[in-house]
């Protein structure tokens, strides 16, 4: 049993301490790689780098942090900046708005003037003869005064706006206006006629939509229905959607 004991510790490797002394020299090295590359803003012998460690460890990017003005450093500061300027603006929509309600109330047109506002911007509904008497294009004295006060408080922000107009199902038919078509199209062409001639409303913000009959908030059913059809949606759009066209019969919670 003496020899086959003393025959078998002969074999034990004494030297199984180099193993693990040569991972802590591995991982010794890896952390000053690191340090260095940590050091520099070269981004392309950064990546490199993590590429040389992907093939010994598997993925670089599980040991080395982006490299300072690296791309994806890049990414996360465009991405936190486009996110500041969300909260920015949705903060100056939503004081806009409660102006716009406060101003509404002052006035006594509440019922005339819907305001509501979603993803996609400010909705300003006006409704009944405030603008426009029935069957005509033509501004109302009144509603000079009304739309100056409106764009007043919406000059407050650098916003793109959308002028809509629409009418009720009643057909028309006159040498002006011969059919709903031109007649919204003209409310909504002369109220940014005034808005640039008068107002001095910088015209790059605006753009126009017509829809004659064919986008009713409610059904033409009778003629409380019809006044809300006849309306002028003024639409201050977020800038994320500034490219688009809203379809003005999507509408938003108040």
């Amino acid at each position: 049993m003496s020899r086959k004991k003393q025959k078998h510790e002969d074999h034990v490797n004494l030297e199984r301490w180099l193993v693990s002394y040569a991972d802590f020299i591995t991982l010794l090295f890896v952390v000053f790689l690191i340090l260095f590359a940590m050091s520099s803003v070269d981004a392309a012998k950064f990546q490199a780098l993590a590429e040389s460690f992907h093939s010994v460890k598997g993925s670089g990017a599980s040991l080395v942090m982006p490299a300072p003005g690296s791309a994806m450093t890049q990414q996360a500061k465009v991405g936190a900046t486009g996110q500041n300027k969300q909260k920015d603006e949705q903060k100056k929509l939503e004081e806009v708005k409660k102006k716009l309600e406060k101003y509404a109330k002052q006035k006594g047109i509440a019922n005339n003037l819907n305001i509501n506002m979603d993803k996609n911007g400010i909705n300003v509904t006006v409704t009944g003869t405030i603008l426009f008497a029935n069957g005509d294009a033509s501004l109302q004295p009144a509603a000079k005064a009304v739309i100056k006060d409106i764009f007043n408080i919406i000059n407050t922000i650098n916003n793109p706006v959308r002028i809509e107009g629409h009418t009720d199902d009643r057909p028309i038919q006159t040498p002006q206006y011969p059919s709903n078509w031109e007649l919204s199209t003209a409310r909504a062409t002369n109220l940014i006629r005034y808005l640039v001639t008068d107002f001095k409303f910088d015209p790059t913000r605006l753009s126009v939509g017509a829809y004659g009959q064919y986008h009713p908030v409610v059904p033409n059913t009778n003629e409380e229905n019809r006044a809300k059809n006849r309306r002028v949606e003024i639409m201050i759009l977020s800038n994320e959607v500034k490219d688009q066209t809203p379809h003005s019969g999507e509408k938003a919670s108040p």
